[in-house]
């Protein structure tokens, strides 16, 4: 019977200290010594007590003339947004047709849709061209360094 009264103070002592351990590893902030590695940005959200740590990686893909429209197969780079015409209208010039002119038809991003990203035209991106841009963000989170 001695031996259980003292196993108990034993028992809540080994629960206390496991408990302080779970508690104090629960949360992670620059302040515990937990950083992000070298190219992630740190984020942290102080009403969830969590820490993660991002990086945005940008892409660039072409614009090109829509491969649903096959008459329309001349690419035009001009000032402002790029659009594709007819073989018969590749011999206008560049400004002679109106954004509603009905010979022009926008330029797509030729990218794929399974990757998962929201491409969007970046107009006059490179000079007189378009180009369709993507941001990328990966989240990963911290390590006790």
């Amino acid at each position: 019977m001695n031996r259980a009264i003292t196993a108990i103070p034993l028992l809540l002592l080994v629960l206390a200290w496991t408990q302080v351990l779970i508690l104090n590893t629960a949360s992670a902030a620059p302040s515990d010594g937990v950083r992000c590695p070298n190219g992630y940005d740190t984020r942290y959200e102080a009403a969830l007590k969590t820490m993660r740590c991002e990086r945005s990686t940008s892409s660039q893909r072409p614009t090109v003339c829509d491969p649903a429209a096959s008459e329309h197969v001349v690419y035009r780079a001009v000032k402002g947004r790029d659009f594709c015409v007819r073989p018969a209208d590749a011999t206008m010039a560049s400004g002679a047709a109106t954004d509603g002119d009905s010979r022009r038809l926008s330029v797509v991003c030729s990218a794929d849709s399974a990757d998962g990203l929201r491409w969007q035209i970046d107009i006059d991106a490179t000079g007189e061209r378009d180009r369709c841009r993507a941001t990328q963000v990966e989240w990963i989170y911290p390590s006790q360094q």
